[in-house]
């Protein structure tokens, strides 16, 4: 806004403040006026003259000339005071009284008008398509659209068009980085593409896809190397996985924490090993024992890491050794507790989807970004795990800095939790539900009814996150229960009704009466009868600060502004499998001498080599980050463990090795493959 649109805006209060004054002081005159009239006509009736003779001053001259009379003195005085009392005093107190609201008995609900509408913020108008707004549905040809960091909760019963109507349509209009929970793949298919075309790197994340047509995600590369935060990071992902909330019995408390124990030990022996995969799959690979027990394996691995002069840190030993220390009968408990919610990584597809990155969930709100989690129905019960890890970390990382104190976190980022109760118990996000908009994190949440919630997070828990919703779309529901509880949401209003009895004399005389009587009752705003009647097309929006609004529902494919958005989704790639399974099972081969660039590639991606740096390592000025990415390449002394060097070509050498090195020295740089 400009300086000369301001100052107009800064007098407006004053403005009013004299238009009310003038107001006041013209009322004033005008009573005063009316007084001196009645006053005139009055003494005329008293002195039976015709009152049609007075004027609006007519008593001034009356009482020039008759005051000093007695008896016309003492009507004078009458008239003046009855005129002045009815006009000055009684009239306007009338007048406050009538003015002032009468409370309804019963209340005085009612729809919302299209003025109080407007003052709500919700209609969307064409300066605001570009700003965040979540689409809610149409109102009196308008689209609905709530502005602001408020989150968003739609209750509709299946086949009920929440995704036709509020889903797909939010995915073609939200400008911003958005996470989508895809339970049927479909959003991805009708609205990846227009994403795609409009500056969004779209990602599908799809762990039991059957063609292994997924990105990746690793949700141990959240965790930090440094000796301060390793321990804590591991400790987080594992309270996914084995809470301690208190919800349980003290029996499975102790074999949770024991678990998440081990997970912190595997966790660390795998940050300490580099020749390992650092994924969740491998950890479960470790705890299996390598075909020993585990308690020979871990003291195996322990043994040979001392006698190499590589032992553990002291860190991942007393992890270990909290494990080792109990009775078989005990270990064997703590092993199967261990690997309840990770058998599911046991999966090929699985563990290759979480085995490198693709996409990082902390650029939500740096970088335009859409993340769809694609979950066949029939994986569901199974993906629990797995979905309230990447949901939980998703918030751990996109809460910890607020964006006023971070100018480069400038996108809000909306999650679409589409059949939000099929992941189950996630309660990171319920917990966190009440302060994630400060974060730029707003959720649509999507539920058949509120009964559902009530079946997951308990009455009480479930209702304190639907009171975190900013605004609530309510379609017709099936269910009476739910009818009941959205027809109180409502609210009631006050009926003026008339009833009328008749009553009839048996006696002789055969008389009859008839008897009317007016009473106010209450009265539903929607009946749950007519809830549940709401019909297919319409919807009712409770949003705070705003009267209920009656709406209508969106249908995306009979809008020609979603229409025209419709394209077809990007392809997504199959991930190299037999590469994963070759990095797996420590498979590799010696890369030829040469490669022939017609017939041989060089995947990076293929080589036993680690190159995988922390995100600190890569932090910083950019001379000591290339130092860091070429000092992964540089191979210790005697270490055959290291993998291969890359060296200098000279210029003497045509074969493409270093001068004066044995050929045999050049075959270090190794490919994954086949065993040799």
């Amino acid at each position: 806004m400009n300086a000369s649109l301001a100052l107009p805006m800064a007098s407006w209060p004053t403005a009013r403040k004299v238009a009310a004054g003038v107001f006041m002081l013209v009322g004033i005159a005008a009573l005063v006026v009316a007084a001196l009239y009645l006053s005139g006509v009055l003494f005329l009736v008293f002195s039976k003259a015709n009152p049609r003779l007075a004027g609006w001053n007519s008593i001034l001259d009356y009482w020039q000339l008759y005051a000093d009379v007695p008896v016309l003195r003492r009507r004078l005085l009458t008239a003046i005071g009855m005129a002045g009392f009815a006009t000055l005093i009684v009239l306007p107190g009338t007048l406050c009284a009538a003015s002032r609201p009468r409370r309804a008995l019963h209340g005085d609900a009612r729809f919302a008008s299209t003025a109080e509408v407007k003052r709500a913020g919700l209609l969307l108008t064409d300066q605001q398509v570009n700003t965040p707004r979540i689409l809610i549905g149409r109102f009196r040809g308008h689209f609905l659209a709530l502005p602001g960091q408020l989150s968003v909760m739609l209750s509709a019963p299946t086949r009920s068009g929440k995704g036709v109507g509020v889903v797909v349509p939010n995915l073609l209009n939200w400008p911003d980085s958005v996470v989508v929970l895809d339970i049927k793949g479909e959003n991805h298919a009708i609205t990846a593409g227009y994403r795609t075309k409009h500056q969004q790197t779209v990602y599908a994340f799809s762990p039991f896809d059957e063609e292994a047509r997924s990105h990746r995600w690793n949700p141990l590369t959240a965790v930090r190397t440094s000796p301060l935060h390793r321990v804590g990071d591991l400790l987080g992902i594992g309270q996914v996985f084995y809470p301690n909330d208190g919800s349980g019995t003290s029996s499975e408390a102790f074999f949770n924490d024991q678990a998440r124990n081990l997970f912190l030990g595997l966790g660390l022996l795998l940050l300490e090993t580099p020749e390992l995969p650092r994924t969740v799959g491998e950890m479960l690979r470790q705890s299996s024992g390598q075909g020993r027990p585990l308690k020979e394996h871990l003291n195996g691995l322990i043994n040979q890491r001392k006698e190499a002069g590589k032992p553990f840190s002291d860190e991942c030993l007393d992890a270990l050794q909290r494990l080792l220390c109990n009775s078989e009968n005990t270990l064997s408990s703590v092993v199967a507790t261990f690997h309840a919610p990770l058998t599911i990584f046991a999966d090929a597809v699985v563990d290759a989807a979480t085995s490198a990155d693709d996409f990082d969930l902390s650029q939500l709100r740096r970088q335009h970004m859409s993340v769809y989690v694609r979950i066949p129905p029939h994986r569901l019960a199974s993906a629990r795990p797995l979905l309230t890890l990447f949901f939980s970390q998703l918030v751990s990382l996109n809460t910890q800095q607020l964006p006023e104190h971070d100018p480069s976190l400038k996108y809000q980022c909306l999650l679409v939790n589409d059949e939000f109760t099929a992941m189950g118990r996630v309660g990171i996000i319920t917990y966190s539900a009440a302060f994630l908009a400060g974060y730029n994190l707003r959720l649509l949440t999507v539920v058949q009814a509120m009964s559902q919630l009530d079946a997951v997070y308990g009455d009480k828990e479930a209702r304190t996150f639907a009171t975190n919703h900013g605004l609530q779309i309510l379609f017709a529901p099936r269910e009476q229960r739910d009818a009941d509880e959205y027809s109180a949401m409502l609210g009631h209003f006050t009926e003026r009704v008339t009833s009328r009895g008749r009553s009839r004399s048996f006696s002789g005389h055969g008389h009859s009466s008839v008897s009317r009587n007016e009473s106010e009752q209450r009265r539903s705003l929607l009946l749950p009868q007519e809830f549940k009647e709401l019909g297919s097309e319409r919807l009712v929006v409770i949003c705070e600060n705003c009267k209920p609004i009656l709406g209508e529902k969106i249908r995306y494919f009979q809008d020609p502004a979603f229409t025209s958005r419709l394209l077809p989704a990007p392809e997504i790639a199959v991930m190299k499998m037999d590469l994963h399974q070759a990095k797996v099972q420590q498979r590799w081969r010696y890369a030829d001498d040469e490669l022939d660039a017609e017939s041989s590639t060089l995947d990076v991606d293929a080589l036993v080599h680690d190159i995988h740096l922390p995100k600190e390592a890569m932090n910083g000025p950019v001379d000591k980050a290339a130092d860091a990415f070429l000092g992964a390449f540089e191979v210790a002394p005697n270490d055959p463990s290291s993998g291969g060097s890359i060296e200098p070509t000279s210029d003497e050498s045509p074969s493409g090795r270093t001068a004066g090195t044995p050929p045999d020295e050049t075959r270090e740089l190794t490919t994954l493959g086949e065993r040799s």
